[in-house]
């Protein structure tokens, strides 16, 4: 446990609505092009939308998850949903918590030693869920599939 105090985390409530038009936007991929991507060295929309929420899992369980596993399981974008749903509810818990915020969670990684504090971990889940709504929408735009305005408030 640390003894340095963090402040206030205040965005949950952007980050759920964030969450929101990832969610949407599973709705403007059509089904048949869940295993689409612009080049095949690039991962395509079922495994990103998956990734997004293992990698959540991941750092918030601090257990590896099997994207392969996951990306198998999904067959459909019900299976994304959900997983984007469940996801986030683990997310938001972990937000609703100072305790889990202003821990240090330290250990080994694939004998890399890690030191991050919940508020880290926290800020590195919003950029890489940003990062990832970006690709959905290139994504979107390279199969010129108009997708909803989510302008930031």
């Amino acid at each position: 446990m640390s003894t340095n105090k963090f402040a206030r985390l205040d965005i949950a409530e952007h980050w759920g609505r964030l969450n929101d038009t990832i969610v949407a936007l599973v709705e403007y991929v059509p089904e048949d092009r869940l295993d689409w991507s612009p080049r095949a060295d690039m991962w395509d929309f079922r495994t990103i939308l998956a990734h997004i929420s293992t990698t959540r899992a991941s750092w918030l369980t601090r257990e590896a998850v099997d994207l392969g596993k996951v990306v198998e399981g999904v067959r459909s974008r019900d299976d994304l949903r959900r997983l984007l749903q469940e996801s986030w509810a683990k997310v938001g818990s972990f937000l609703a918590e100072e305790r889990y915020l202003d821990r240090v969670y330290e250990g080994s990684r694939d004998g890399e030693e890690y030191s991050f504090s919940g508020h880290w971990i926290a800020f590195h889940l919003l950029e890489h869920d940003v990062h990832h709504r970006s690709d959905i929408f290139h994504y979107l735009a390279l199969l010129e599939i108009d997708h909803p305005d989510v302008g930031t408030p």
